[in-house]
């Protein structure tokens, strides 16, 4: 019996152990938090009044549940542990704690919102495994989509017509691309403002037409005829292609039935105006093509990827070179886009691709919001932004036409063209400390490293990145922490008054010691040490040694960047910009930003291979824009969407 009894007991205590090996809170996240988190949120210390000694894995109670949501987005955004922790887990570590978490309050059926694939989130997607080979042979995952077209492709639509105002612009997205699939919503008052632009659009187009339909039926042609050709063209104009005999019946039925009602030629009017009001005019869709059922993906078909590329190169909608282009059958897609992409980007007789490369620029640094940016006139010094914005537009023009190392000459040129073209700009040239024997010139003028380099330092960034009255360290910490870094901050909370004292006697720096107060400091840490630097310039972008009649303090540290080689201490802002421009890091970021631009949502993993590709083409091309961006449209990501589960897929 005792030895029955010691049997059954031995087995009892080897299944509890497998039970517990089989157990991942018990096995790994346990100890994860023992580690890294029960120092600052255990029970004797409780930081931000978190503890999380007591969690137990229990995703079904509410509060542990709201806890867990709190920990995962800590740990998304760096928060967790604190930079002041002693010890640091892994990548690796933080990443299986985050999928237990979020795959946890899933099972049960806890909603966790996922940023990662939202618009100004994108950097939460690790980046060390987008660029790692073991995912270069990941698919595509991204999904098809249904996109409303852009503000200046509607234009372009209904030019001619009488337009107070396109109900398709927005407020200026700064910090944000505008090329976001959910970017451009659409709602009634939309609606009602695209309707009213139809017809008075309409209204011209047809009395237009109308001439050629007398001409017509001068020569012999019905009057069915000749309405028939005039729909058929605008057809051609707005839809770039010719209706099919169902829709034209349609069409003329519509025509006969207003014109017998209200009168010729109403009928012809309302037929013009349905046409812009089409879904396939406002919108475009994807994932029309043929499916591969051994890779579960969906091709865009000629069509589509011809609308993909006049929208992603142009903003406009292709035109007839583009489609007959894509209508070749002896080639295949892949070879057409890149035929068509350089042709586009080298047409110096239609430099739409070329602006387009500009607008990504602009975007990017996010520099021409220094035109909202109001400036009071101090002595000496007329403001005149708009000079400023235009300067810097033709400087990344001339590093787009040169095409060598595009990004590090942007960061790091000395050369500055400044233009002076009207009385307003006069005072603009004090913006960059120029001499006062300076002559306007067409030629680049080149400044000392130490007073100048690169758009970072520029009048309009610093600027745009400045407040009405001061400068604004934060932002520009925020700027360089999202765009070069590939980091992410969270947002500010709602509890919180994110303001600086005010005290003429303090300068920035000694204001801003408010924001290392341990409850702000966690995300500040991540910001301030980056834009510290530039207090080398006042808020109208100027060089300068002193503040209040002190030495400006440009120092700084950075430390815990997740890029070592730009960690350390920090003399100037030169210093900052050197390590940040020499960083293949800063520089794989810079390619996610194009790739978001142009393809108009966030990456996933199932990007890796197209990223790692358009990495590589601009490293092997010299830095240059034209053969990333080749390498983006011609590339998996571009051609083909995942193949959407049909519902008998889904096992009940």
């Amino acid at each position: 019996m005792t030895i029955l009894r010691n049997f059954l007991l031995s087995m009892a205590l080897v299944s509890g152990a497998e039970s517990l090996a089989d157990d991942p809170f018990e096995e790994r996240i346990r100890p994860f938090l023992q580690t890294y988190c029960i120092a600052c949120h255990g029970e004797e210390t409780q930081k931000g009044k978190i503890r999380l000694d007591h969690l137990r894995g229990d995703m079904e109670d509410r509060k542990e549940a709201e806890l867990w949501a709190r920990s995962l987005e800590a740990i998304e955004f760096g928060e967790m542990p604190s930079d002041k922790a002693d010890k640091f887990p892994t990548k690796a570590q933080a990443r299986l704690v985050q999928d237990w978490i979020a795959q946890s309050l899933d099972r049960a059926g806890r909603k966790v919102e996922d940023k990662a694939g939202k618009e100004g989130y994108g950097n939460l997607i690790p980046h060390d495994l987008l660029f790692s080979p073991a995912e270069s042979k990941r698919v595509v995952t991204a999904a098809a989509r249904l996109w409303r077209i852009s503000p200046k492709a509607l234009a372009d639509i209904v030019r001619g017509a009488r337009m107070v105002s396109n109900p398709f612009v927005l407020d200026k997205p700064h910090g944000n691309f505008r090329d976001f699939k959910g970017k451009y919503a659409f709602n009634s008052l939309m609606a009602e403002q695209v309707t009213e632009l139809a017809l008075a659009h309409s209204e011209k187009e047809a009395k237009n037409a109308r001439k050629a339909i007398v001409t017509m039926k001068e020569k012999g042609s019905t009057i069915d005829e000749a309405n028939r050709e005039a729909i058929k063209r605008h057809c051609h104009n707005v839809l770039r292609r010719t209706p099919t005999e169902e829709e034209m019946e349609v069409m003329m039925g519509l025509l006969k039935k207003v014109d017998s009602e209200l009168g010729v030629p109403f009928g012809l009017q309302a037929v013009y105006a349905s046409i812009i009001l089409k879904p396939e005019t406002l919108f475009r869709f994807e994932g029309m093509g043929a499916s591969d059922d051994d890779t579960g993906l969906v091709a865009l078909s000629r069509r589509e990827l011809a609308t993909s590329l006049a929208f992603a190169l142009t903003d406009l909608a292709p035109d007839g070179k583009l489609l007959r282009a894509f209508q070749n059958q002896d080639l295949p897609p892949r070879e057409i886009l890149r035929t068509e992409i350089r042709r586009m980007l080298d047409d110096e007789n239609r430099p739409t691709a070329r602006n387009r490369l500009l607008q990504f620029f602009q975007e990017y640094f996010d520099y021409q919001k220094a035109e909202d940016v109001f400036k009071d006139q101090i002595k000496g010094h007329r403001h005149w932004a708009p000079a400023l914005v235009y300067d810097l537009n033709a400087l990344v023009m001339q590093a787009l036409n040169e095409d060598k190392q595009v990004l590090k000459t942007l960061l790091t040129t000395p050369e500055y063209l400044v233009h002076v073209n009207s009385h307003r700009d006069h005072g603009n040239p004090l913006a960059y400390n120029l001499p006062p024997d300076w002559k306007p010139s067409p030629k680049p003028y080149e400044f000392p490293k130490d007073q100048r380099m690169g758009i970072l330092t520029h009048p309009a960034w610093l600027v745009a990145h400045s407040g009405n009255f001061d400068n604004d360290p934060i932002m520009r910490g925020h700027w360089i922490r999202y765009k070069l870094l590939g980091g992410s901050v969270p947002d500010i909370p709602i509890t919180v008054d994110a303001k600086l004292p005010e005290d003429e006697n303090m300068t920035l720096r000694e204001r801003m010691r408010v924001t290392q107060a341990e409850e702000c400091y966690k995300c500040h840490s991540k910001m301030n040490p980056l834009g510290l630097p530039f207090e080398q310039f006042d808020h109208f972008g100027r060089f300068r040694f002193l503040e209040l009649d002190k030495p400006v303090d440009v120092t700084s540290k950075i430390v815990n960047s997740g890029v070592p080689e730009i960690d350390g201490e920090i003399r100037s802002p030169f210093e900052l910009i050197e390590r940040l421009a020499n960083s293949t890091h800063c520089e794989q970021v810079f390619v996610r930003y194009v790739f978001r631009f142009f393809m108009g949502r966030n990456e996933t993993l199932g990007d890796a291979k197209s990223l790692q590709d358009a990495h590589k083409a601009y490293v092997d091309n010299d830095g240059s824009m034209n053969a990333l961006v080749l390498s983006l449209l011609s590339s998996d990501s571009f051609m083909y969407r995942s193949k959407p589960i049909s519902l008998t897929q889904i096992e009940p």
